[in-house]
């Protein structure tokens, strides 16, 4: 089963994804594209630096759905918590340019088995970060303020994924975290 836990930064991906992986010993996956190359952190920035300082969109999009595509195909017979898929790609990369990339996805490597997408508010992502890190440089971008949920649900809906979006901004994590494995248990059941 292939599970993708989606949300802008600071909706608690990762803490999901990471609990997910310890309850239900899932594989978790956060940067296939290292995997996938077999190098460590300090090369996998100097390439994505590279790829998003260049101005071209489909690159970009390309570049980041080569790391998912890879995971599909990588463990598709293997339990996986993905923290982020092509949800954020499509966020920041999605427009007309770069349609077709997306549509080629979806189409010939498939989509994950349920997507939970963790919605916060921007006040509630931008605490979330500062208590993290209060000198984390995504605190002074600008689209962090944006609530920008509205095009990650234009897109599942548009390639019809199976997804459910969790409101994060008033229950704790172990809260958040049982929803998660609810849906998943839910999902396995019906499967089985």
């Amino acid at each position: 089963m292939i599970i993708a836990i989606e949300g802008m930064d600071g909706s608690g991906k990762t803490t999901v994804a990471k609990s997910i992986e310890e309850k239900l010993k899932f594989k978790y996956i956060k940067e296939p594209l290292k995997e996938l190359f077999e190098i460590d952190d300090k090369h996998i920035e100097k390439i994505s630096k590279k790829i998003f300082d260049n101005k071209d969109i489909k690159l970009k999009a390309w570049y980041l759905a080569l790391g998912d595509i890879f995971a599909l195909n990588q463990y598709k017979n293997e339990n996986i918590v993905m923290d982020r898929h092509v949800l954020l790609n499509y966020y920041w990369n999605g427009n007309e340019q770069s349609k077709e990339i997306f549509d080629t996805q979806v189409k010939l490597f498939g989509k994950p088995d349920l997507t939970i997408i963790l919605y916060a508010s921007p006040e509630i992502r931008l605490n979330r970060i500062s208590n993290r890190n209060p000198n984390d440089p995504d605190l002074q971008k600008d689209n962090m303020k944006k609530n920008g949920y509205d095009k990650l649900l234009e897109f599942v809906k548009k390639y019809k994924y199976n997804y459910v979006v969790i409101d994060t901004d008033n229950l704790s994590i172990d809260e958040v975290i049982k929803k998660c494995i609810n849906q998943i248990e839910t999902l396995a059941d019906e499967h089985n």
